[in-house]
């Protein structure tokens, strides 16, 4: 008997509990005076019995004092892991408790908007894999059935099927945001197949975003708005940030529907859109908004003749709306994000275009766009917009809540930009240094792309093989060795050899030759994107393109729309600007054909008028799109500067026309059109036109009409009374470009009269505070 109670009694799992387990306490302490008899365990122990007597042991060498150890270690880690997987099981319940809770609160707020918002620690996606994604789907599905059960049970049957449907949007909500942080948590350089990608959220760097006011745009050309931009004080302004685009301003209490964002191209508006859907698909801003839907006007140009209803337009480019057969997209908070109004080559008739309100009924993309924007078709919707400002004019200011302008880097943030690029501290200092010297790239630099443009040239010159060359200073030359520098990166990566500046390759030249008439051709229609019939009317067939934006990566590239459909854009419209210059002057050079004019050049007149032609077509221009082509083609006038183009300017053709029009270039042109354009400066321009009239000045390397204004102003012999119009023009030219902020503008100190108001107003624009006395 003994024997047996020994062999069931370690294998026992009954747990004392109330008066047993003290009666056993009590028990034990009879035996506290055998030091090696402790109280018994509460998981080892049959009855109290088995407290009575020692046990015995059949081999009888094993005494109980040597037993009793091992017989506490297992039962120490039983208890241990029984412990541990109770709070396994707790912990398990808890998640499951927190996931029911973070999920029907989800639902909740997507039918009703006045639901109570999560707390931050519930807003946290999680990035699973597909396997996972899958079990959680099957896991919210439960979740909702078990509460529609609930409420079915609470006889609240309407209720349970707002509550089915509703998770068919978060479903759908889940799998859009998932999509979105795939799509934009990358950025890539060059093309998108080939380039690298570098993470948004790596290199992103909060841009200046500031409000115009309502209907407020400025339509002048990127180069005017960038000069302006870059001495514009932060007055009174309140920076805005991207995740509050659409909250009201202090002291506006009107909630914000539709909103237009413009600025210059390059200055960083698509990033801008890329980063707050990004955000908003992380979570990590917005968490009001239900769903975000990311349009490029690029993509709905192709749509262009085809017909649409809202929801099947939605369906169109986003696929997890139709799997969801989500149709009432008026019972959520959206927001439509359409990205690059100036590229959109759809009729936006807002006047004509009759109204539309259904939104399941079909219509052409262009009458969809127009209504929904006006606020007739879906008025529950928030819009956003970009575009550049020359193109902001296409949306009725009536139809526009707000304006903010994307002002770019500011100079510290200029220098940042260098400091990041190069990580050799003295040589960011020497760029910054040098950048800093000339205004003109000092001003360039305000828009990022430009800062890259700058860094690649100014980084090529730092190598040995560059040392003791004179480095760019004006624009034109930071262009030209750009293009040089991408050729030969061209040349090493398909032909493995490096080349000189005058050797280009055949396939290089043709390939330049056919984007700068491209560039040309489209900058006269003011196309920045161009379709495979773009590419046809200039003889480039789409396979063509391609190559080209593999060759040149960061000059032309390719990117693909929905379903693949191929889209092509230069880099930024800057260098589309100055490959239409080159194609100009290369056209003059080979032909003898003034494109400018349309007209053979018949005579040495006709020669040195080309450009002056050039001056007055950029005069004419309405907006000033033909500026920085006219600094471009100035400068590239110019004999030094077409050293490092040899190659590609001396394969254009053959014959005596070729060779006299290189000579004029060298002599007669030069100061033929210096004079010309001296000649301009002194009569009725508007004060964009001067400025911009100066800096071609400077291209040209004829500093002459701003070094003696300088003089007089540091001699303290500057009349006023005596200057000419173009004199006026060079001391605003050199009041703007000074380093030093203009916090207060002493307009007494140069002349107190009405015309010198009038000719010094854009100093007076772009200083904080003016002094006048009249």
């Amino acid at each position: 008997m003994d024997e047996e109670r020994e062999e069931r009694g370690p294998t026992s799992k009954t747990t004392l509990s109330g008066e047993h387990g003290r009666q056993s306490k009590a028990k034990s302490s009879e035996h506290q005076g055998r030091a090696d008899s402790p109280g018994p365990s509460c998981v080892s122990m049959k009855s109290d019995r088995s407290m009575e007597e020692p046990a015995k042991f059949k081999d009888g060498n094993q005494s109980f004092e040597k037993r009793q150890p091992q017989e506490r270690s297992k039962v120490t880690c039983a208890q241990s892991v029984q412990q541990h997987q109770t709070e396994l099981i707790k912990r398990a319940e808890d998640k499951a408790h927190a996931f029911l809770d973070k999920e029907l609160k989800k639902l909740w707020r997507v039918l009703y908007p006045d639901y109570p918002q999560c707390s931050e620690s519930q807003r946290e996606e999680e990035e699973v894999d597909g396997k996972k994604e899958e079990q959680r789907r099957r896991a919210i599905e439960g979740a909702v059935d078990i509460t529609k059960l609930c409420l079915m049970e609470m006889n609240q049957e309407e209720l349970a099927d707002t509550l089915w449907g509703g998770a068919d949007a978060v479903g759908c909500q889940h799998k859009i945001k998932s999509h979105l942080r795939e799509k934009f948590r990358n950025e890539f350089q060059g093309i998108a197949k080939a380039g690298q990608p570098t993470g948004l959220n790596d290199f992103y760097t909060e841009l200046l975003i500031t409000a115009r006011g309502i209907g407020e745009v400025n339509q002048e050309h990127e180069v005017r708005l960038i000069e302006t931009a870059s001495r514009k004080p932060a007055k009174e302004e309140t920076p805005i940030k991207c995740e509050d685009i659409f909250k009201p301003l202090p002291g506006h209490d009107q909630p914000i529907r539709t909103m237009m964002t413009t600025g210059v191209t390059g200055i960083g508006k698509t990033i801008l859109t890329h980063k707050f859907t990004l955000d908003w698909a992380e979570s990590k801003a917005n968490h009001d908004i239900h769903f975000t839907f990311l349009l490029t006007f690029r993509e709905l140009n192709l749509l262009k003749g085809k017909e649409f209803s809202l929801v099947e337009l939605l369906h169109h480019f986003f696929i997890e709306t139709k799997e969801a057969a989500i149709c009432r997209f008026d019972r959520f908070q959206v927001v439509f994000i359409l990205d690059g109004l100036d590229e959109c080559r759809l009729p936006l008739d807002f006047k004509n275009n009759q109204i539309w309100t259904d939104v399941t009924e079909s219509t052409s993309v262009d009458v969809l766009l127009t209504n929904l924007i006006r606020g007739d078709l879906l008025p529950s919707a928030r819009i956003w917009i970009t575009t550049r400002p020359g193109a902001a004019h296409q949306i009725p200011a009536e139809c526009v809540d707000m304006v903010t302008e994307v002002r770019g880097f500011t100079n510290q943030q200029k220098e940042e930009y260098f400091r990041k690029k190069f990580r050799d501290e003295t040589l960011a200092s020497i760029i910054i240094s040098h950048v800093i010297k000339s205004r003109s790239l000092h001003i360039m630099c305000h828009i990022p792309v430009f800062c890259w443009i700058t860094a690649t040239v100014l980084e090529d010159f730092f190598q040995p093989s560059h040392r003791g060359k004179e480095m760019p200073k004006t624009v034109t030359q930071m262009y030209m060795h750009f293009l040089r520098v991408q050729s030969i990166q061209a040349d090493m990566k398909y032909h493995g050899k490096a080349k000189t500046d005058l050797d280009w390759s055949s396939e290089s030249r043709k390939i330049i030759v056919s984007l700068g008439k491209l560039a040309f051709n489209q900058l006269e229609k003011g196309n920045l994107i161009f379709y495979e019939a773009d590419l046809a009317e200039c003889g480039i067939d789409i396979r063509a393109a391609s190559v080209y934006s593999g060759v040149f990566t960061k000059i032309f590239k390719e990117e693909c729309g929905l379903y693949q459909d191929k889209v092509f854009c230069f880099v930024h419209l800057s260098i589309q600007e100055f490959l239409a210059a080159l194609y100009v002057l290369l056209s003059f050079i080979d032909t003898g054909v003034n494109l400018l004019s349309e007209a053979p050049a018949t005579s040495w007149k006709d020669e040195l008028l080309f450009y002056q032609i050039a001056v007055d077509k950029a005069l004419q221009s309405e907006n000033g799109h033909l500026d920085l082509f006219l600094r471009f083609l100035l400068g590239l006038s110019l004999e030094t500067n077409q050293i490092p183009l040899q190659g590609l300017l001396g394969h254009t053709g053959s014959g005596s026309l070729k060779q006299s029009l290189l000579l004029l270039t060298r002599t007669l042109t030069n100061q033929s059109t210096i004079c010309y354009i001296k000649e301009k400066l002194n009569g009725d321009l508007p004060p964009e036109r001067s400025i911009n009239l100066l800096h071609s000045l400077n291209e040209l390397n004829d500093r002459s009409l701003v070094e003696e204004i300088q003089q007089s102003l540091r001699s303290g012999s500057l009349f006023m009374e005596s200057l000419s119009p173009a004199q006026w023009s060079a001391l605003v030219f050199i009041l703007l470009s000074s380093e030093e902020e203009l916090d207060v503008f002493d307009l007494h100190k140069y002349s107190a009269s009405e015309e010198s108001l009038l000719r010094l107003l854009p100093v007076v624009k772009a200083s904080k505070t003016l002094l006048y006395v009249h």
